[in-house]
C-alpha cells in the first residue's frame, strides 16, 4: 500500500460523506462502495485505512 497523497482519516463522523474526499454520497453502505469503484484516490485511501485497522480485529476485517 504505501504513500498514495489521499490522507488517511482518523475519525469520520458522518457515514454520508466520503471521509477521504467529502463527497456526498448516495448511502453509506452501497453508495460507499460504489463510489470507491468511480474514485480511484478514495479506494486507495480505504485499502490503506483497512490495511492500518486489519490487525486490530482478530481474524481482519472483510469488510
Amino acid at each position: 500500500m504505501g504513500d498514495t497523497g489521499t490522507p488517511v482519516p482518523t475519525t469520520w463522523n458522518d457515514p454520508n460523506v466520503c471521509p477521504f474526499c467529502e463527497m456526498q454520497l448516495e448511502s453509506p453502505g452501497a453508495g460507499f462502495m460504489d463510489h470507491l469503484k468511480s474514485n480511484p484516490a478514495c479506494e486507495s485511501g480505504f485499502d490503506q485505512w483497512r490495511g492500518n485497522i486489519n490487525s486490530d480485529i482478530r481474524g481482519g476485517w472483510s469488510g
